[in-house]
């Protein structure tokens, strides 16, 4: 078996092994496997679900919890409000098999921390507005509120009206009251 056949017949067992973690726990992105995912593969090959279940929920703990640490000092410093979130989490278990982790109410999907730190960002800065009315952070050149999105590959304020990015996420910026 040459280098390429190995490759496709690599590949396939792994979309194979994807769509029934992804069948059963709903873990793929819309746009594709994510590189945390393809490294678990990569190493522990073709887990059973509950296994990889527990893995991933294992990595989203840690991940949510570190991107929530920086998130919160940021706003923090920006706000002046004293912020008390904590992540919330659910364990897998036979009737919620993925387990769930969570930021102020809001449900984080991903996996991969660029696009972790844009979810717990929105879950923060939608706490912000719905606990303080503090729209956080202000975009400096448009003073609107600026959105958590993921652009080339780094979580980043986004300003819809200037259509341009902010800083990188956790630098969050000014707030308005």
């Amino acid at each position: 078996m040459n280098d390429r056949e190995f490759e496709a017949r690599y590949e396939d067992r792994f979309a194979h092994w994807l769509a029934r973690m992804d069948g059963e726990l709903a873990v793929l992105p819309a746009d594709g496997p994510t590189a945390w995912i393809r490294r678990v593969y990569r190493e522990h090959g073709e887990l059973p679900v509950e296994r990889f279940a527990w893995l991933a929920f294992d990595h989203k703990c840690r991940t949510v919890t570190e991107a929530l640490r920086q998130v919160v000092a940021d706003a923090r410093e920006s706000t002046h409000h004293d912020l008390e979130i904590l992540p919330e989490f659910t364990n897998p278990s036979p009737g919620f098999p993925a387990g769930d982790v969570a930021v102020a109410g809001s449900a984080i999907q991903s996996f991969d921390g660029p696009r972790v730190r844009a979810e717990v960002a929105d879950a923060v800065q939608s706490y912000l507005a719905d606990r303080y009315r503090t729209v956080w952070p202000l975009c400096p050149r448009h003073q609107v509120g600026l959105h958590a999105v993921t652009h080339d590959g780094e979580a980043t304020w986004w300003c819809h009206v200037g259509d341009h990015p902010g800083d990188r996420i956790p630098a969050g910026g000014p707030a308005a009251a």
